[in-house]
């Protein structure tokens, strides 16, 4: 066997529905302990006032809502009509959808066949798993999506043969460095910074944050009104209280607690410890890293460049990939401006760095507490005030 032939599609809008779909709910399986912290918050407010359980859950239906028409909104204007092609190499499950990736066969642990799609999964972080895919009308029948996966859990079976994509571009400039896990979390804990502080200009996030922020306000104010059946100041400010420390929570907040989350991942941790090494080329900026992953960027896809202490960062146009280049790893000031020159050639535009500014968890715990006390302390006092004490 020779490797497999190279699966070539565009997705329709089923395919991407279903993919988007299942994808979700795979997400939310990973959300368990955020569950269990709902439960102890609905578990408080019932014995407060139960009407704010109403308010709770509404809250949680608007939010998932809400975050599924974004996501859904931001995967179909990623996939429609992009022309996408798959297929097994070597020890390499390969992918090209404008840019291009591989990862080894080894690393794919999830596998879902769902009506229309074969959907491959590995763990990009703890938490979060990625995805290739491949429409089943693209495979003959479904013994050759047996003979793809087959191929794909025994890559040991196949020979190895030309690499498919174009490695053969001369190389112009060439970087390597070394990192380990605190190095990688200053890094990416570095590039949420840029795009959280408005380097990048305005952020999609900051949209979402209000649009999401007035949705959720309206709805539960509606609400609260039809469950009290009156206007009640009680259930209003509640409301508001809780939108607010809710968007704060999204979007305000430190991300470097959840970056080293990501790290509980085992598969996680081994891709992030070792030698990072990135290409630059006419055709785009390589990007190798630990474990045997690799990603290959178009120059059409990239935008800014941003230079902070340790590093710069190129960043794609969707602001949420991004190549990090450790300082170090340039061996002089030559050769520092020979990579701005070879970025401004390509059309990448320079960007400052602009602090970013957070809520500190702690805040935003103790002012839920408060809230919660004040709601007890209003209601006793209603309570009082009712029976004529």
């Amino acid at each position: 066997m020779n490797g497999s032939r190279i699966y070539e599609y565009v997705m329709d809008e089923a395919e991407i529905r279903d993919f988007f779909l299942h994808a979700f709910l795979e997400q939310l399986k990973y959300s368990k302990k955020t569950g269990i912290r709902l439960l102890v918050i609905l578990a408080a407010e019932l014995l407060l006032i139960p009407e704010a359980v109403v308010l709770t859950i509404l809250l949680l239906i608007v939010l998932v809502a809400a975050v599924g028409i974004y996501s859904y909104a931001a995967t179909s204007k990623l996939l429609r009509g992009q022309p996408g092609r798959v297929w097994i190499e070597g020890d390499k499950l390969k992918a090209q959808r404008r840019d291009y990736g591989e990862i080894p066969c080894r690393d794919i642990k999830l596998v879902l066949r769902t009506k229309r799609l074969l959907m491959m999964g590995y763990m990009q972080r703890a938490g979060r798993p990625a995805w290739f895919m491949i429409p089943l009308r693209s495979f003959g029948d479904g013994h050759e999506v047996d003979l793809f996966l087959a191929m794909m859990r025994n890559p040991a079976a196949q020979e190895n043969c030309y690499d498919q994509t174009s490695q053969c571009d001369a190389e112009i400039l060439r970087f390597q460095y070394q990192l380990d896990l605190e190095r990688w979390v200053r890094l990416q804990k570095g590039a949420a910074d840029l795009v959280n502080g408005g380097s990048l200009g305005r952020t999609d996030r900051l949209y979402g944050m209000l649009a999401l922020g007035c949705v959720m306000l309206v709805a539960l104010l509606s609400v609260s009104c039809l469950v009290a059946k009156k206007f009640d100041w009680l259930i209003v400010g509640y409301s508001f209280a809780l939108t607010i420390l809710l968007i704060l929570k999204l979007y305000y907040t430190d991300p470097e607690r959840l970056i080293r989350k990501q790290l509980m991942s085992p598969e996680a941790a081994a891709r992030a410890c070792g030698l990072w090494q990135v290409s630059l080329t006419e055709e785009g900026v390589s990007l190798t890293m630990p474990a045997d992953i690799k990603n290959v960027y178009l120059w059409t896809s990239l935008a800014w460049l941003v230079e902070t202490e340790e590093a710069f960062y190129l960043f794609h146009k969707d602001k949420k990939h991004f190549v990090m280049i450790a300082k170090e790893s340039f061996q002089s000031r030559d050769q520092v401006r020979s990579f701005h020159q070879v970025c401004a050639d390509h059309g990448i535009q320079k960007a400052a760095p602009k602090k970013a500014r957070y809520v500190p968890l702690w805040l935003l715990v103790a002012l839920f507490v408060v809230c919660l006390l004040a709601l007890f302390g209003i209601a006793m006092i209603k309570i009082s005030l009712s029976s004529g004490i």
